[in-house]
């Protein structure tokens, strides 16, 4: 029987082939308040901005 033929071989392999990868520290996210937005856009301008500064501090890492 062929491995592709196999649904269970890659749990299989998985299985002997054990390695551990350690996830990398959680980056802190600000705190912020409860926000209305008269659009969308701006929403969506504030999001990127969070985003962009998460990316940033998790750079500085």
């Amino acid at each position: 029987m062929k491995i592709t033929d196999d649904y269970n071989a890659k749990i299989r392999l998985w299985a002997r082939n054990r390695q551990v990868i350690p996830s990398p520290p959680p980056v802190r996210i600000p705190g912020f308040k409860s926000r209305r937005f008269s659009s969308h856009a701006e929403m969506n301008a504030w999001k990127e901005q969070v985003l962009r500064e998460l990316a940033r501090a998790r750079a500085a890492q």
